[in-house]
């Protein structure tokens, strides 16, 4: 790939040595991501966001249900492990909190899925460049998500509910951080 240090501005460029028919980003000093077809795919990435095909909102549900049913799932266990015994109710505790960290931090952080997400065929991905957000920004995500919810229901259900209203589908989270679910 030539390198286009001071010679081209940021945005979605043909790089050398890439297949026919593809483009990737160019940030201005260096290449992100991999190559994506041009025209053909549907709600191709593009420098503004958008960063793969739109994901109907009732697939992002089933997702998000997946996650939280597991979630839940966790937490009757150690409901009963904890009416047993207070140590078994830490354990679990602790076993609860390592499933929120792998599924919502490393695995949507590193691979842009989570179980519910892999289940689905989607995945949450930076809109500059169409890669994994990673562990910092999924936790931020997390937090600013959870944030919405202790402020009180109704903001937490409109950054959930925000998807159904605009073009690109997205979270009021997504659209602060620059993120998209998008087709896997």
């Amino acid at each position: 790939m030539t390198d286009n240090a001071g010679m081209q501005p940021a945005g979605w460029y043909h790089a050398e040595g890439d297949p026919p028919g593809t483009q990737r980003y160019w940030d201005g000093t260096q290449w992100q991501g991999g190559p994506q077809p041009v025209g053909g795919a549907p709600q191709a990435m593009t420098a503004m966001g958008g960063a793969g095909e739109k994901v109907e909102y009732g697939t992002r549900a089933v997702a998000f249900l997946i996650d939280v049913g597991i979630a839940i799932a966790i937490q009757i266990v150690v409901a009963i492990l904890g009416s047993i015994s207070d140590i078994l109710g830490l354990i679990g505790n602790l076993g609860y909190l390592a499933f929120a960290i792998y599924n919502w931090i490393y695995l949507q952080g590193t691979t842009g899925q989570t179980i519910g997400k892999k289940q689905q065929g989607i995945k949450l991905v930076a809109d500059a460049t169409g890669g994994p957000v990673g562990m910092a920004m999924a936790f931020v995500r997390g937090l600013i998500g959870s944030v919405l919810w202790a402020l009180c229901l109704l903001p937490g259900l409109i950054d959930y509910l925000f998807p159904l209203f605009g073009d690109d589908r997205k979270r009021l989270t997504d659209k602060i951080l620059s993120q998209s679910v998008v087709k896997a």
